[in-house]
């Protein structure tokens, strides 16, 4: 996390740290400076700007993601920011690269500015939550929190919720009315939105009475997302009685799926159909436009701020919404 007023790393820095591209790493620089939370210097370096710790800094709601700077992440941001900013509050912005150790630091961080409010993505949301006792320091201190995306089952609390267990049973049971009954899923285990989508794909098969093959469910953590997804696709479609269709926890995921396929001399949708989730960009990145659950991405971000504005001016009492995903059919499923 940087402080107000410290220098950001380098690009170098940041495209090695975050494993990602110079133009991944200008276009979330970009972004940050027209949100004005960072800005330029000539020949010094790139900086956050600084707020003095006054009773301004009362106004400020601390925002924590997993991720920031690319897939769906930019868009939930930008709805956050644009209801904060119309209503008056400044947001201090942070990601932990779903890593505990690093959620547990930036908590810190933000009981040391003294924030009025904290809209928080969990970190490893399936596992533990270590920090029990620095949210609980929150809230003693009266620090409004709203959950996105997931939430910590022991910590009451404010939630912008998707429907994730339905969203998993939509994209399978399009995919048994497609005719497919060897259906295989990958999914992380470590995150509850990774537990939920596939409770939904096996809720979906037990409906359809379609015999669950444990062999076809698959699952990764957060600590080998970049490759091992990859590598699991390949084992799946290289199984004598390979699946006709593979259900991903994401996007990203459908789209290494994709990759596999064509390295396996797959056709998709003609040899393998392929169902991803969030409705990304990703999802029509490919020649193939993935069909995709749909994540409200910036009207769960824009939710998420009012929420929290309703609670710090009106004093709302931990509201909770939970939207239901819809299905976008595009390109990569076929009938069988």
């Amino acid at each position: 996390m940087v402080g107000f007023g410290e220098k950001l790393p380098s690009e170098h820095s940041l495209m090695e740290q975050f494993n990602v591209s110079r133009n991944t790493i200008r276009q979330a620089f970009a972004e940050l400076t027209s949100l004005g939370l960072i800005y330029k210097e000539q020949g010094r370096g790139t900086f956050s700007k600084y707020v003095p710790k006054n009773r301004n800094e009362k106004r400020i709601v601390a925002v924590m993601t997993t991720y920031i700077s690319d897939y769906i992440f930019p868009d939930i941001i930008l709805g956050i920011e644009e209801v904060l900013s119309a209503e008056g509050y400044s947001m201090l912005l942070s990601n932990t690269n779903n890593n505990k150790e690093k959620e547990t630091q930036l908590l810190k961080n933000i009981i040391a500015h003294d924030v009025c409010g904290l809209i928080i993505e969990p970190t490893r949301s399936a596992l533990s939550n270590i920090n029990q006792p620095l949210f609980d320091e929150l809230r003693e201190k009266g620090t409004k929190i709203v959950f996105i995306n997931a939430t910590y089952p022991d910590l009451p609390a404010a939630s912008v919720l998707l429907d994730d267990e339905r969203g998993g049973f939509i994209a399978t049971e399009y995919l048994l009315q497609l005719g497919h009954k060897r259906i295989a899923g990958i999914f992380i285990k470590d995150d509850v939105q990774g537990i939920k989508r596939r409770k939904g794909f096996e809720a979906a098969l037990r409906q359809y009475e379609v015999a669950a093959d444990p062999n076809l469910v698959l699952e990764y953590e957060t600590s080998n997302q970049t490759l091992q997804p990859y590598l699991l696709a390949k084992s799946l479609l290289r199984q004598p009685n390979r699946p006709t269709a593979i259900f991903c926890y994401n996007d990203q995921i459908a789209s290494m799926v994709m990759t596999a396929a064509r390295d396996c001399d797959l056709q998709v949708p003609h040899d393998l159909s392929v169902v991803g989730f969030d409705d990304s960009q990703k999802a029509l990145a490919s020649d193939v436009k993935l069909t995709s659950v749909v994540h409200p991405k910036i009207e769960m971000g824009r939710r998420a701020a009012g929420f929290m504005i309703d609670m710090l001016d009106n004093g709302s009492d931990n509201p909770q919404i939970l939207y239901r995903p819809e299905l976008v059919v595009r390109d990569s499923c076929k009938n069988i």
